[in-house]
């Protein structure tokens, strides 16, 4: 019903736009908040690095480059705008993709003992990986059980060919008790038993790669910002974790349990990825002040 290219506003006070949720309408409220805070020269100690990234749906490139560049070493808090405005998030899972791909060879399909089929070594391999995770007995009291689905398969290109090649890629939503490494060794372990038993051709591709954030939220950061969410909210935050994953997963690669984290922005999470998605008007300029308060007061009361 909304151009998702243009911002339009509701006649309930809504405006509609793609990433208006997920979350521009976070980033630039806390642009915004800077800009604020600059100019009415509120921060008395400290500083403030605003971190915008390219790549977060995918593979968080730009925040694996600012995390490898540095700029991550002097950070004491994080501040993630993600659309979370129903709760306060400081904890969250991982994610990872893995392509898997086998290779055969070419023949036509009345002579395929002159080929060799490469959807078959997939199949296997998708039968056994599937047997073999539930077997897994992982979970977290806090993020509940990592998940693994194959979402795309593909192979073959005519129905009287032999095909030569086969993939099919794989999303896990990873727990620090079942992690990503642990996914990967299970992968390849996989990998080994149909390539003996099948003489297949198979490879592990771990495209996209992100850790889970694990954090106590037992720090002086979150709390404020539970303080000042019930205020400008009238309402009992709750403190909690999330299924999806953020840039924290390479902002946050060095820092331990104790570091304060705190994901929370205009939108609700459920407005993601959404046809006519859209923020509320009223919480989003809220938010800006929030901000403002949030990171001064915790700033100029550091010691």
């Amino acid at each position: 019903h909304y151009d998702p290219f243009k911002l339009t506003e509701d006649d309930q006070g809504r405006l509609h736009g793609r990433g208006s949720a997920d979350m521009k309408s976070g980033l630039v409220a806390l642009a915004i908040s800077l800009i604020e805070i600059k100019e009415a020269g509120l921060l008395k100690q400290g500083s403030i690095r605003f971190m915008a990234t390219a790549g977060e749906e995918v593979t968080s490139n730009g925040a694996a480059l600012l995390h490898e560049k540095g700029y991550m070493d002097d950070i004491d808090a994080l501040l993630i705008t993600e659309p979370s405005q129903d709760g306060i998030v400081y904890t969250h899972k991982g994610t990872m993709d893995i392509q898997v791909t086998s290779k055969g060879k070419s023949s036509h399909s009345s002579m395929p003992e002159l080929g060799f089929n490469a959807i078959n070594p997939l199949v296997d391999f998708i039968h056994y990986l599937n047997k073999e995770y539930n077997k897994v007995d992982a979970s977290s009291e806090l993020l509940g059980t990592p998940t693994m689905n194959s979402t795309i398969i593909n192979g073959g290109d005519q129905v009287n060919s032999i095909p030569e090649y086969a993939e099919s890629l794989f999303n896990m939503r990873t727990i620090p008790q079942f992690d990503n490494k642990k996914f990967e060794e299970l992968f390849n372990r996989i990998k080994e038993k149909i390539e003996k038993e099948s003489n297949g051709d198979i490879t592990v591709n771990p495209y996209v790669n992100r850790d889970p954030v694990y954090t106590t939220g037992d720090n002086s950061f979150l709390k404020l910002a539970k303080s000042l969410g019930d205020e400008y909210f009238n309402r009992n935050l709750e403190v909690t974790s999330s299924t999806a994953t953020t840039d924290a997963s390479y902002l946050m690669k060095d820092k331990n349990e104790d570091f304060s984290f705190v994901m929370y922005g205009p939108g609700e999470t459920g407005q993601a990825h959404q046809v006519d998605e859209y923020v509320y008007k009223d919480v989003y300029l809220t938010f800006i002040d929030l901000y403002i308060q949030l990171l001064t007061e915790h700033l100029n009361q550091s010691k």
